[in-house]
């Protein structure tokens, strides 16, 4: 029992997200005949740490602060308030996350930065940038809480967006091309879509504990709003890629197939009339995220005509 806690603690349903932005950068570099396999899966582990910490920071942060005292019947439980994992075990494994955390940011970059006229400079700026991140991870709710500030979505853009998809890239393919931001953009802001989503299902309790929130401040109605256009800019950001990248090929445009899906979340968005329907959508949003990149990439490869090195 106290095992399923702690994999229930460590919330696997959002780690697709930290998959996407990785998988995304390495299949963009991987279309212009750069991959590293060894790469791809230290950048899964580390992205995948810096979820875990903050989903178990985020389970004793809201205990503390009290916000899980006001959650309605339809949130998911959380560990500490429940009592299933007392407060002292989840401090201990915040800690033990922020270290291993720590070590997989070092031997990321450090192996990250094989391939680079200078090695050093870009194992030091990708360390400093992953301790950030580490930083970012724990703070969400603990520490400065700058998601009790409404500063949430910012972070989650820019950490899943630039930093996850971006940086992924330029370790994979040793170089910097910035037209890759926009891609970037479009995981970004399905992110923080899932971000608004979970914020629309806390809007009450958030509102009783004191939490401030872009959902929050905007209201539910303004929420949804704010939900259908961070979506709809995804969608906007992968297509103008494609044609600043030059394509020629319908087959780049191959993640436009799951249009219609999106369409259907957003509609469901529109619909949900309690907390249980929106965390029911948090699961599918995540996954669609992480298809989203896959088809993106998929698209790439299979146009061939864009890469003379063509990997696969």
């Amino acid at each position: 029992m106290k095992l399923r806690s702690w994999i229930s603690a460590f919330r696997l349903r959002t780690l697709p997200l930290a998959f996407a932005c990785i998988l995304l950068g390495s299949l963009i570099s991987a279309d212009r005949g750069s991959f590293s396999f060894v790469t791809l899966i230290l950048m899964f582990l580390t992205a995948s740490s810096y979820q875990v910490l903050s989903n178990l920071s985020n389970d004793y942060g809201d205990f503390i602060s009290g916000v899980d005292s006001k959650r309605s019947k339809g949130a998911e439980v959380r560990l500490v308030s429940s009592g299933k994992i007392s407060s002292n075990q989840m401090k201990i494994a915040i800690r033990l996350s922020i270290l291993g955390s720590i070590f997989l940011t070092v031997l990321t970059s450090y192996f990250g930065s094989f391939g680079f006229n200078e090695p050093i400079q870009i194992f030091l700026f990708f360390s400093f940038i992953g301790f950030v991140a580490i930083w970012a991870a724990r703070d969400y709710t603990l520490g400065s809480s700058y998601g009790y500030k409404a500063w949430g979505d910012f972070f989650v853009i820019f950490f899943f967006g630039p930093v996850g998809v971006f940086g992924s890239f330029i370790l994979q393919s040793k170089g910097f091309h910035f037209i890759v931001l926009l891609p970037s953009l479009s995981i970004g802001f399905l992110a923080a879509s899932v971000l608004n989503l979970n914020n629309l299902r806390d809007l009450k309790s958030d509102d009783q504990a004191g939490k401030k929130t872009i959902a929050l401040i905007l209201g539910d109605r303004n929420a949804r709003v704010y939900q259908t256009i961070l979506i709809f800019f995804s969608l906007l950001s992968a297509v103008c890629f494609m044609f600043i990248n030059g394509t020629t090929y319908r087959i780049d445009f191959l993640f436009l197939v799951l249009t219609p899906f999106f369409f259907q979340c957003v509609l469901e968005v529109w619909k949900a009339k309690s907390s249980k329907d929106f965390d029911m959508l948090l699961k599918p949003s995540a996954i669609l995220c992480l298809l989203f990149s896959v088809f993106i990439g998929l698209g790439l490869l299979l146009d061939s005509h864009s890469s003379e090195n063509f990997i696969f």
